[in-house]
């Protein structure tokens, strides 16, 4: 085999699509952006891009894949039984760190949601509302519940905050205020 020097290879143009990818699919949404869209950005032929990936499906699970680790996480932590506020919390930062980049793409994208809920034991809804019902507590009142929620929504969107002004990983000071911060909220 000869290996010419500088050329790409078959890892590298893969990463070079997800990247294009996940540029265009935070941009325009999973379902406004085609196959034909992504191959000009590689400035390949659609024909080539198809080699690497078998259908745009494909790409977006590509991406998932470290999220998927987390959703997974998340779903042993709620399977064990009645985790804790910290330890769900803390489960739903790393979520959130971890999926960052999608973010956009999975809070606006309906097809990108159903696609992300092909690969879940369980669908984002019924996640979802099982986190909810772990942080709002045994026979919650309607206040609980809405407590539930704020905190929920505090650790997605402290940490995708942090993480955008701190430009990469998430300190550890920023994880301690973070699920401080969702604790607070859930105390009436």
């Amino acid at each position: 085999m000869v290996i010419v020097k500088g050329a790409a290879t078959g890892q590298d143009t893969r990463s070079r699509i997800l990247a294009i990818a996940r540029d265009l699919f935070a941009q325009r949404g999973f379902t406004g952006t085609s196959i034909a869209d992504i191959a000009r950005e590689l400035g390949t032929t659609t024909a080539a891009l198809y080699y690497h990936f078998p259908a745009k499906a494909d790409i977006l699970a590509a991406l998932l894949a470290e999220p998927m680790v987390a959703y997974g996480r998340l779903i042993d932590c709620l399977d064990a039984g009645q985790p804790g506020p910290e330890v769900l919390l803390d489960a739903l930062i790393d979520l959130a760190a971890d999926s960052r980049e999608l973010a956009r793409i999975i809070d606006r994208d309906p097809t990108a949601v159903r696609i992300i809920d092909q690969y879940l034991p369980r669908s984002s809804q019924e996640l979802n509302g099982a986190i909810i019902d772990a942080l709002a507590g045994p026979e919650p009142g309607r206040a609980a519940v809405i407590r539930a929620h704020a905190a929920f929504a505090v650790t997605k969107g402290a940490t995708l905050g942090a993480l955008e002004s701190s430009g990469d990983a998430l300190k550890p000071a920023d994880r301690a205020e973070i699920l401080a911060a969702a604790l607070r909220t859930l105390r009436p």
